[in-house]
């Protein structure tokens, strides 16, 4: 029915939007001037997903810790159920993932960014005792941010809330009660041929990146991460890749390039679930995402 991704950075206060929105759901669905269908609320978070904050201390562990919150949150979805996602989701790869299990779900999706600063992050992370982060791990998290951007439709709709704001429990609410529902799955869709203009933005986005990238690289051998330039990215420092630590040679970049092009190809002209990619700063993040899962960097 709808699934709401809570983003922000570690100790941002992500866990009491969460409660609140839970409270709030529950409180509209039991009030007497509901008239809609049945609904159950469900809070999905690392603890229940039994992901510990250690597993962020290294890639191995917090990749399959994602795939335990990922495989939890999937599970929950439902058409009488609206799932609350309540953990870091701060790669961007990850909540696309979210959104195209949602869109099979045939449910709305909502992404709420609290937006408290790192500071007061750090503040709170460092009250917390024994439940805390690593310091190391925790200055990790802050820095591989990725901010959600409501230019992109994994995010959208948007909500940005300040930690020093009321919630706008109402406007999530009708957001994820009355927003637009995802299109059908690739079963049920009609074939039809990609248009010649997305197989042209798909190439032309994805070589603007390749030959950018391979100039970075020859530029500063040592660089860990890359900034996309804008276009195609939405915007500058908007999207980041994070590159393996090794030399990323050419022969290995165009494999990859023909590989994700080939994917998204065949994906579009079968209207199947990556057919809805068609901007640039769109093919940009899956390209992006794409890379990162090659090179095991997201």
């Amino acid at each position: 029915m709808a699934l709401v991704t809570i983003v922000g950075y570690p100790c941002s206060g992500k866990t009491r939007m969460a409660e609140a929105l839970v409270e709030h759901f529950e409180r509209k669905l039991a009030s007497p001037d509901y008239t809609g269908p049945k609904l159950e609320v469900v809070h999905v978070n690392d603890d229940n997903s039994h992901v510990s904050r250690s597993v962020y201390d290294n890639s191995i562990s917090e990749k399959s810790g994602r795939g335990n919150l990922f495989t939890a949150t999937t599970r929950a979805l439902g058409p009488e159920r609206i799932v609350i996602c309540d953990s870091l989701n701060y790669i961007k790869g990850f909540r696309y993932q979210m959104y195209c299990a949602a869109r099979e779900a045939h449910s709305r999706t909502v992404t709420v960014h609290v937006a408290t600063p790192p500071d007061k992050c750090r503040e709170w992370h460092e009250k917390r005792g024994e439940c805390s982060y690593k310091p190391a791990t925790f200055d990790n998290l802050l820095m591989r941010f990725e901010e959600p951007s409501s230019m992109v439709r994994w995010d959208s709709p948007l909500v940005t809330v300040a930690w020093d704001e009321p919630y706008p429990l109402d406007t999530i609410w009708e957001l994820a009660m009355t927003g637009d529902k995802k299109g059908p799955t690739a079963a049920v869709k009609p074939r039809s041929q990609a248009a010649p203009n997305t197989l042209q933005t798909l190439t032309n986005t994805t070589s603007l990146i390749t030959s950018s990238l391979l100039s970075h690289i020859n530029a500063t051998p040592s660089s860990s991460t890359f900034p996309i330039p804008s276009p195609p990215a939405p915007a500058p420092q908007s999207l980041i890749l994070h590159l393996p630590m090794r030399r990323v040679t050419l022969p290995e970049l165009q494999r990859l390039k023909r590989q994700f092009e080939t994917t998204h190809t065949r994906a579009q002209a079968s209207g199947g679930m990556a057919g809805g990619i068609r901007g640039e700063a769109e093919v940009a993040a899956a390209f992006v995402g794409f890379l990162e899962t090659a090179w095991d960097t997201a």
